[in-house]
Order: structure tokens, then sequence, then C-alpha cells
């Protein structure tokens, strides 16, 4: 319907300039029918202004809605990375804590080995184990 109303103005326009050839100059039908003319071509104006601007909307609500998405999909990798991120720093805490306390618990071992083996105490146990206590300094 909107291209038949466009193609309809451009024929009555053609018409126009057409009939105006015909009349005589400095007639009133003459000037009536330049003044008809200029209210055609306006209207005919305002449409493609408002088809212009119609795809200019269309075109800025795809751009807007490709940059949501765009966004998104920058906000779930955003959240993935701190997912991983976190789940890293969990497992070097972890490891923060787990290897003092088996190198602990290694000599600690080997310290009882030792104590064992008949002496009751050790200067060298003694010293390493006030040192092997697992706490922040």
């Amino acid at each position: 319907m909107e291209e038949n109303i466009r193609d309809l103005l451009s024929g009555e326009i053609s018409r126009e300039i057409q009939a105006l050839s015909r009349l005589n100059a400095g007639s009133k039908e003459k000037s009536t029918a330049i003044d008809n003319l200029a209210k055609l071509y306006k209207l005919r104006i305002e449409e493609s202004k408002n088809d212009w601007e119609y795809d200019e909307k269309y075109n800025r609500r795809v751009m807007e809605e490709e940059a949501g998405t765009r966004d998104e999909e920058m906000k779930r990798t955003q959240l993935s990375e701190q997912i991983k991120d976190r789940y890293f720093r969990l497992g070097i805490a972890a490891a923060e804590l787990m290897i003092p306390l088996m190198f602990y618990g290694i000599w600690m071992k080997r310290g009882f080995k030792f104590e064992e083996t008949g002496t009751y105490t050790s200067t060298t146990f003694r010293g390493l184990f006030n040192r092997f206590r697992p706490t922040r300094k």
C-alpha cells in the first residue's frame, strides 16, 4: 500500500507538470495549478522524510539490540572469568594451607621416628618443632 501511494503521488505530480505546459502564462488556472503542484511536491517530500525517519529508527533499534546482545555476551564472559578466577583463588588458598601442613606432617613423622630410636628429646627436633606450627606470621 505504501509503495502504491508513493507511485500515485509521483504520477499525479507528473500529470500536473504536463498540464502546466498547456495552460496560458499568467492565468489564474496556471497559478492554481502551480500551487497544487507545490502542495503535491511538499507532500512527496514529507512522505520521503517519513520513510527516512522510519528507516533511521529501525536501524537504530537494530543497532541497540545488537549492542544489548554484545553487552549480554560480554557480561556472560566476565561472569565466566570471575567464576574461573574464584575457583583458581580457592585452589591457591587450599594449596597455601595444605602444602605447609603436609610439610609439617612429614617432618613431624621423621622427628617422632627419631624420638623412637631412644633419645627422648633432641635439640634439633625441638627447634624445628617450634617453627612447624601452622600459623601465619
